[in-house]
Parts: C-alpha cells; structure tokens; sequence
C-alpha cells in the first residue's frame, strides 16, 4: 500500500491540528517509556514491553501526524506518511511494526537479546522523532 491508498482508502484523513492531543500523546508516550525503562524485564516478559515500547513510539508517530494536519487510521499508513512527508526510515519502522504485530496479532516471542535490541531501536527512533519534530510540543 502506498501513501496514494492510504488517502483513497480513508486510512489518512485531513484534521484539524489539535496541540492538547499532540501534548497528550506526547506525555503517554514518555509514561510507557517510563514503565518500560524501569520494568523489570526477563526473558518471560520481554515480548509484553517490546509491545508497549512499540506503542510509546506510535503515539509518537501519531502525533507528529497530528501536527501536520492527517489524522491516519492505519500504522502501514503512518510509516508511509512519515516516509513521504519527513523522509524517515520506513525500512527500520516497518520492521518494529511487523514484530509488534507478530506479537499482539500471531503470539510470536522474541528472544530477550533480540528484544533488549528491539526497545533500545524503538527508544531511539521516538525520542528522535520527538526532538526534530514536535519539540515545539513538549512541556
């Protein structure tokens, strides 16, 4: 699906930019990478942060959206969004995407090494996003 799709398909709809959900998801997000950072993670439960850490940096994502005007429906839709509008790397979101989703959707762990990976790439990209692009947001 490309950025095209998205639109014809609805999964990316024009908005209003709203600065209290910008801030909003903003402040969720650093509460779950706060829950994630101070967890005490294991081999038995390093697919469950791996997940909200995934989930700290779609709110992200989503309000960067916001913040342009788009509303998106879809994560395939907001890495396209981002790739087409910010340039950012949809290769490496992309594939935070499909281990989150093997996750929640499949039941498929990840190996605590890999998972330790995974968040730390996931933390990185947020915070990333967070600096070059809603800085004007943060309180």
């Amino acid at each position: 699906m490309d950025l095209d799709d998205c639109f014809r398909k609805g999964l990316i709809k024009k908005t209003n930019v709203n600065t209290e959900l910008i801030k909003s998801l903003i402040e969720m997000s650093k509460i779950k990478e706060l829950a994630v950072s101070s967890a005490k993670i294991d081999k038995i439960n390093i697919s469950a942060y791996v997940s909200l850490a995934y989930d700290a940096l779609r709110e992200i994502l989503e309000a960067i959206c916001i913040s342009r005007g788009y509303k998106v429906l879809s994560h395939i839709c907001i890495g396209e969004l981002l790739k087409d509008v910010l340039g950012a790397d949809y290769a490496e979101f992309d594939r935070l995407r499909w281990t989150r989703n093997s996750i929640n959707y499949y039941g498929i762990k990840v190996d605590f090494e890999q998972g330790k990976e995974i968040i730390d790439k996931i933390f990185v990209m947020k915070n990333k996003f967070l600096k070059e692009h809603l800085s004007a947001f943060k309180s």
